[in-house]
């Protein structure tokens, strides 16, 4: 077997070539799209490779030759030569440049490469005779060729005429025949994918006027609070919701004072759906989960020092935070100076003891390791640790210095596993509450604490709705 490689422009240029070296007997093995050039690796020009072989022990003879041999040896000798001749002219005629290229760029690509035939017979036999001969002549039945020269002797042109005139009108009867049910289908669901997509515009457009009519029939002063929502990060979908609402308590014409209380009205609703009501007093056990440099250790010492001093309850410390370093260490110090007894817990099968030596105490607090827990599988680790017990809860711990996205992602991976307890951190470093909001608005939190400072055990106060709203609002214009 002989293979050659061709770089080519394209595959129209390749089949002539291949054709013009291999014959008509060679097989394209595989064509793939390279870059050939260039400087540097820059400015390679596309070029295609053309990989072609040919079986020289196959007989080069055409698959048809032997039945047209039979037929010319039946017919009369006039007949047979002037056959015999036409073939011979046409396969020494060299192929027109562009014949190979129009039939491999004519639709569909696998078809014979023909035109649609619109008008007569006479329309389409426009290409030379010659070079349609041998194509007819091989592709029609030996039968139909001895039948057709047999009986009576004519002319073998007008016999190629009308092989073609009636190849052409055997190919236009089939393009005019109906199209089965798969095609009719097919095209009944472009027809009501478009209907949808024009559905859906409709909608989106109906959608974008009515919240621009919904916006010129606000009142300027809720305008104004709800940009300064915006500003304070709450998201567009709840300062819409806020815009509304608002909007609903207020006459035309209202004076910015009656549009504070109104917005003041509106966020307090909303906050205080999210107000906790603290450690209750049948809690024992309370576990800390959270992302790192959220503060967990931090807010168990003043939740700690809460709990022992004010409330007068037994406190038992245990961590398992074992990845970051010095951490066990950190919480020791705060053990030692609250004099609360420490466990460290390295699986979850070493819980049981822990709870066991502090069996005496009222109330546990428990911190877990801080990991990139917007994986998954970091978050059902943890998860291995928290107690299911009566009497136990857990609680989300995020800070108000983190990107919202964030915060979101870290907080749908807890809800999931019943985690519905939240304290934020680090109000202090920050002047953006709209997270606040946010949480309140796309989970179902019950938010107890919040922290605004690192001062142990001072800096951590009860959540209060009013707080919020206004480091949200600021201060009335008529205050």
């Amino acid at each position: 077997m002989k293979v050659k490689r061709y770089i080519v422009d394209d595959v129209p240029e390749a089949v002539q070539m291949i054709r013009a070296e291999l014959g008509s007997d060679a097989v394209i093995l595989n064509t793939k799209e390279i870059r050939v050039g260039g400087f540097l690796g820059m400015f390679r020009q596309k070029r295609m490779e053309v990989i072609a072989a040919v079986d020289e022990t196959v007989s080069k003879a055409p698959a048809r030759a032997p039945a047209l041999t039979r037929v010319l040896e039946n017919m009369p000798k006039p007949e047979a030569r002037a056959i015999a001749a036409a073939i011979s002219e046409s396969a020494a005629r060299p192929i027109p440049s562009n014949a190979v290229r129009e039939r491999y760029t004519q639709p569909p690509f696998s078809d014979s490469g023909r035109q649609p035939i619109t008008g007569g017979p006479s329309a389409a036999v426009k290409e030379p005779q010659a070079e349609r001969l041998t194509q007819i002549e091989l592709n029609k039945p030996a039968e139909e060729l001895a039948a057709s020269a047999a009986p009576n002797p004519i002319d073998p042109l007008d016999r190629l005429r009308s092989g073609i005139a009636d190849r052409l009108k055997s190919d236009a009867l089939a393009a005019a025949e109906p199209k089965p049910d798969s095609f009719r289908d097919s095209e009944i669901r472009d027809e009501t994918s478009v209907v949808l997509q024009e559905l859906r515009s409709l909608r989106e457009m109906m959608t974008i006027m009515t919240k621009q009519q919904t916006t010129r029939s606000i009142p300027e002063s809720v305008l104004n609070w709800s940009k300064r929502l915006a500003s304070q990060g709450v998201e567009p979908a709840y300062v819409e919701q806020f815009a509304e609402a608002v909007g609903a308590r207020l006459k035309s014409g209202a004076e910015d004072g009656q549009a504070y209380e109104a917005a003041r009205d509106v966020l307090l609703a909303w906050l205080n759906e999210a107000k906790g009501e603290g450690i209750a007093p049948e809690t024992r056990i309370v576990h800390f989960v959270g992302p790192t440099g959220v503060g967990k250790t931090t807010t168990i010492a003043k939740l700690a020092a809460d709990q022992s001093f004010g409330q007068r309850r037994s406190i038992g410390f245990i961590t398992a935070d074992t990845y970051r370093i010095a951490a066990v260490d950190q919480l020791r110090t705060y053990a030692d100076i609250l004099n609360v007894p420490l466990e460290v817990v390295f699986s979850p099968g070493e819980l049981t003891r822990a709870y066991h030596k502090l069996a005496d105490r009222d109330l546990l607090f428990m911190d877990t390791a801080g990991r990139n827990y917007r994986n998954e599988l970091f978050v059902s680790e943890v998860n291995s640790l928290l107690s299911l017990a009566e009497g136990a809860e857990s609680t989300l711990v995020l800070s108000m210095t983190s990107k919202y996205s964030d915060m979101k992602a870290v907080a749908s991976q807890f809800s999931k596993y019943g985690v519905r307890q939240l304290l934020l951190t680090k109000f202090d470093e920050t002047e953006s509450y709209g997270a606040v909001v946010n949480l309140v608005k796309e989970f179902d939190f019950r938010i107890s604490y919040y922290t605004c400072g690192q001062t142990v055990p001072d800096d951590i106060k009860a959540f209060d709705p009013e707080e919020i709203v206004r480091k949200l609002l600021g201060e009335s214009v008529d205050d």
